[in-house]
């Protein structure tokens, strides 16, 4: 990859765009409340965050000096666009019966409904960004910062994906109950597993009711913002695609921390600690999902730090009269 091919001049502007994208999404919250949604905001903050960082150390990523700042008529058609939006998202908002001056909840999809145009021009707040730059300029972002646009896709996709999580619980309520189940049966005397929107496993001496509050998303959520610090700390030193597949495998690990946890709380409730399982468990999860992170992180972090060059050999000096 050569810059001279990926039109360089552009290449220090991206943080311009990014900063005016995260201040015109959160006016756009402002001015209609139905717009609210914290994936789009989290995702522009992380790509202004990344290019800002990979900016500040010029030795080892090399971008070239000096912003091109958008024209007087891009902000316009930037500012118009925007606007456009929060005149369309009030117009739907009047028309949905399920619209309320916060985030939508139970969004139908149908045809008739058009909550589901509202849910989506929640999105298209990151669309009239387009217009701050050609589309020479956006060719030389997406070739320069490649590692920053995927980043900032995740955070999108992943982080506090709680109407996500709301929607999976029904299956995923289940997977956990019985996998909790399983690990506590042999350890507790007289288990029983009753099937439910939340299950609860029963015992002698504490029955343990599995609520959304209790699924390991919280853990999740405390995950995302613990890593994306550390990624953002030491963007210009971690190898990129370890840092991915680290993030990913996190999660994973939180989720399957939180089913011992659980589990822990099975067998020792029903072993004669129920008083301090139902005085501590409420705050002694954060304390775990903290300790599980940082145990983690010590796992993984020197692995997904880029490896640095050996040193050169020193030279031996032959003296000559």
């Amino acid at each position: 990859m050569t810059l001279a091919r990926t039109n360089p001049e552009y290449s220090g502007s991206l943080p311009i765009a990014a900063l005016l994208a995260f201040a015109a999404i959160l006016i756009d919250q402002l001015a209609a409340p139905v717009l609210h949604t914290t994936a789009p905001v989290w995702a522009v903050l992380a790509l202004l965050l990344l290019t800002w960082r990979r900016g500040s150390n010029s030795q080892d990523s090399p971008i070239p000096q000096g912003n091109l700042f958008p024209s007087r008529w891009r902000l316009l058609a930037f500012s118009a666009l925007h606007l456009t939006l929060i005149l369309a998202a009030g117009a739907l908002a009047g028309a949905s019966p399920s619209a309320s001056s916060g985030a939508l909840q139970n969004l139908t999809g149908s045809p008739g409904n058009p909550s589901w145009l509202l849910a989506t021009i929640k999105l298209f707040v990151l669309l009239p960004a387009l217009a701050l730059f050609p589309a020479r300029a956006w060719r030389s972002f997406a070739a320069v910062y490649r590692a920053e646009f995927l980043a900032a896709l995740v955070v999108l996709l992943t982080f506090f994906p709680a109407r996500v999580m709301d929607t999976l619980w029904p299956w995923y309520g289940q997977v956990l109950g019985r996998f909790v189940y399983l690990l506590a049966w042999p350890l507790a005397p007289a288990l029983g597993y009753v099937k439910a929107l939340f299950p609860t496993i029963t015992g002698p001496d504490l029955d343990v009711t599995i609520l959304l509050g209790c699924s390991g998303f919280n853990g999740v959520e405390l995950f995302d913002y613990l890593f994306g610090f550390v990624v953002i700390c030491d963007w210009n030193r971690l190898r990129k695609d370890r840092a991915l597949i680290a993030y990913f495998a996190g999660i994973a690990a939180m989720l399957l921390g939180n089913a011992l946890r659980i589990t822990t709380m099975v067998v020792l409730g029903n072993r004669g600690f129920a008083d301090q399982i139902l005085r501590f468990h409420i705050s002694a999860g954060w304390l775990f999902f903290s300790a599980t992170f940082l145990i983690y992180l010590s796992l993984v972090y020197r692995w997904m730090l880029a490896g640095r060059s050996p040193a050169p050999m020193p030279q031996p000096v032959h003296a000559t009269d």
